[in-house]
């Protein structure tokens, strides 16, 4: 299942992950970064506490909104 949180134009209907606002926010950080962001400095911009972070994180990664790559997360390849 492909399912897009970063992009509204890109989600057609019934294919986008509902996010919570936590969620919304952790995607919007992650996919606003040129680069690869790692867990802490996730944690440390959305002041949010580390399971918190790590649930959602684990989440966005199963669902393809977003993909882990050397430890580091980045929007997935094609979004």
């Amino acid at each position: 299942m492909f399912a897009g949180c970063c992009s509204a134009e890109t989600c057609g209907e019934g294919d986008c992950l509902q996010l919570t606002e936590r969620e919304a926010m952790v995607c919007v950080t992650v996919c606003s970064s040129e680069e690869p962001v790692g867990f802490g400095s996730i944690r440390s911009r959305l002041g949010y506490h580390q399971e918190v972070v790590s649930r959602i994180l684990r989440r966005l990664v199963k669902y393809g909104a977003i993909e882990k790559v050397s430890g580091k997360y980045r929007r997935k390849a094609g979004q």
